[in-house]
């Protein structure tokens, strides 16, 4: 069938021609498909592949970076269902840790806990006993799914997986396709008979990574010490030895830190430290204990013990692979070991294989070849389509004279940043957001920026390390809801946090942006691994290029989306580094800029701005 009997709105610049040359490419392989933000990537994608749906009964499998993500792909489908009058069914599928009734009633949270809980009770749990099951009938948002289960008292978790067998489409996180966790999908919904579409795709480069990697503390310890109550006398005395020592090592590492992180080798670290493996084995089977314990006490099934035999077993048995390094550092006052693992081609090029066909889409794939390498992608099609907006509606400034280059910025730099941010601001009466290159740029910004916000009497509001979702949300509805009442803020966060990635800011929420600087990786000890181990695989240039140059692009390119969403929104861009006029790096930044980009030093920025504001006002 034609893909436009299922595309659900009036079809937009450049969107019919999409749907037919993709539909055309993905009959024939994979397809790396790129569409500036708000171009509508989703109903697109989800129309083409319905239509080959009376063809072959595919299921499509949507993953997202996290799960609350997922509801989007099944909104759309719940549009083209009642638009077009279609019976589709599709749901957002979530993990134990969000579906489990009986961890909400014992107030457990993480994944670990949520998992044990599920394993031990599985033969006693009053919602797994209770049979129960309907024929689907429209798409279900999960969290449709979790009220149902607790309306009739039943595990929306195992429900979600019966529910596998007669979807069309299902929306997962991005952990469910790469790592482990995909056996409890393919079981009822068979990779190899699927579409898979990776949304956000230029993620998976460091998505593949997290998956595998893991950290513990020098707090992981100290509570592990706590936990030697729990375990009997004649065993304890070994455990306290084995603990001694881990701490001795930890600590001698602490004093090899001198600005930054470590790289070691945990071989060498156990053995001088005299810890053995089978010393690790008995602590994670003793901890094991703990957690059988602590759950029958009806305490959270949680130990330090298990958790720290568990992270230096794996970490052992990963010690001489290429592409995993460790890492000690110290943040927020303790001592971190971190197992990192940088692979991501080797990760996944066999998991695509798995797949009838892949879709991987986003705004900032670009160069498509350096994603598709990353990503072990070998064969492919790409779909690029052009710009939508309005470039008369687009004013695009790249700032001459500043610069983030470097450890630190000078005074002289500090002031001449707040100096092009105050122009910016007091030429513009809408919403605005700061989007800086580091927290480390913005902290040494953030008590001028307050200053100038106050001089113009606009509320202002900041991303912080470890924030919460939660605390993030209220700050976004509280930032969106001044545009509508009139009254313009400003949003400072870092190019790679939640607000100048995540977030959509539609019509007003958001005209306004000023990047300040590169979002270039620092160059401790950790980048510095990265782009060797890049280097190695894919030589000098393209090495460094892949690993260091084109995420940092990627970072900005994402930024600057956020205040375009559609054909008539207006904005104000600046890039706030002479650095983005290099041509090699220009190239990597959306067309909208290459376009348009005037290269203006800081005294003619404010005139600019109003030059541009009396010319769409007319």
């Amino acid at each position: 069938m034609d893909p436009l009997d299922f595309f659900p709105y009036e079809p937009r610049d450049y969107q019919i021609e999409t749907m037919y040359s993709l539909l055309k490419r993905v009959k024939r392989g994979d397809v790396c498909f790129q569409a500036a933000t708000g171009f509508g990537k989703t109903p697109v994608i989800l129309s083409v592949l319905l239509s080959l749906k009376d063809h072959v009964k595919r299921r499509i499998i949507w993953v997202v970076r996290t799960g609350t993500e997922t509801d989007r792909p099944i909104e759309e489908l719940k549009v083209i269902n009642e638009s077009k009058n279609k019976g589709f069914f599709g749901f957002s599928f979530r993990g134990k840790r969000d579906m489990c009734l009986l961890a909400r009633e014992k107030g457990l949270k993480t994944y670990e806990e949520v998992s044990f809980l599920c394993q031990k009770e599985k033969g006693r749990c009053k919602y797994r006993k209770k049979s129960f099951f309907f024929k689907p009938v429209k798409p279900l948002l999960y969290s449709e799914i979790l009220r149902l289960g607790m309306d009739e008292e039943v595990c929306p978790y195992f429900l979600q997986r019966k529910l596998l067998r007669y979807a069309d489409v299902v929306s997962l996180s991005y952990n469910y396709i790469v790592s482990p966790l995909g056996w409890a999908i393919r079981k009822e919904a068979p990779f190899h008979d699927s579409f898979l579409v990776v949304d956000e795709a230029h993620n998976l480069q460091f998505a593949a990574g997290n998956v595998n990697s893991e950290k513990i503390s020098l707090r992981t310890l100290e509570r592990a010490r706590r936990e030697l109550d729990y375990i009997e006398d004649g065993v304890r005395e070994g455990f306290e030895k084995v603990l001694d020592r881990l701490e001795t090592g930890i600590e001698k590492l602490a004093g090899e830190i001198v600005k930054d992180d470590v790289s070691f080798n945990p071989a060498d670290f156990l053995d001088e430290n005299r810890v053995y493996e089978g010393d690790l084995e008995l602590m994670q089977r003793y901890g094991g204990k703990i957690r059988v314990l602590r759950f029958k006490r009806g305490e959270a099934p949680r130990s330090s013990m298990h958790r720290l035999g568990y992270f230096w077993l794996k970490a052992l048995r990963n010690a001489y692979k290429k592409g995993i390094a460790f890492l000690s550092y110290r943040e927020k006052g303790t001592m971190y070991i971190e197992m990192w693992d940088m692979r991501s081609a080797e990760i996944l090029r066999d998991k695509w294989r798995e797949f009838y066909r892949c879709i991987y889409c986003s705004g900032t794939l670009k160069p498509i070849k350096a994603f598709a390498e990353t990503i072990g992608l070998e064969k492919y099609e790409s779909i690029v389509t052009p710009p939508f907006y309005n470039l008369d509606n687009i004013l695009s400034i790249i700032v001459r004279g500043v610069s983030t280059r470097g450890e630190e910025l000078n005074v002289e730099m500090k002031d001449l940043y707040l100096e092009a941010i105050e122009k910016f601001l007091s030429s513009i009466e809408t919403n605005a957001a700061i989007f800086t290159a580091s927290y480390r740029v913005q902290r040494g910004l953030e008590e001028g920026v307050k200053r100038v916000a106050a001089e113009l009497g606009r509320k202002i509001f900041f991303e912080h390390e470890g924030m919460s979702g939660d605390e993030s949300r209220e700050i976004l509805d509280e930032f969106k809801g001044s545009a509508c009442q009139g009254e313009p803020s400003i949003l400072v966060g870092p190019m790679s946090g939640r607000f100048a990635e995540g977030a959509d800011f539609p019509g007003r929420e958001l005209e306004n942006i000023f990047l300040v600087g590169i979002p270039f990786d620092r160059l401790n000890n950790r980048t510095k691994l990265y782009i060797e181990y890049y280097k190695e695989i894919y030589g000098e240039r393209r090495g460094r290029y892949y690993s260091y140059v084109v995420p940092a692009l990627r970072r900005a390119s994402q930024a600057l989306g956020r205040a375009l969403r559609s054909k008539e929104d207006k904005a104000v861009l600046i890039c706030g580094d002479e650095r983005y006029l290099n041509p090699s790096l220009k190239s990597l930044l959306p067309r909208y800029i290459q376009e348009t980009a005037l290269p203006l030093s800081i005294q003619f920025i404010k005139e600019e701005i109003e030059r541009f504001k009396s010319r769409i006002s007319n």
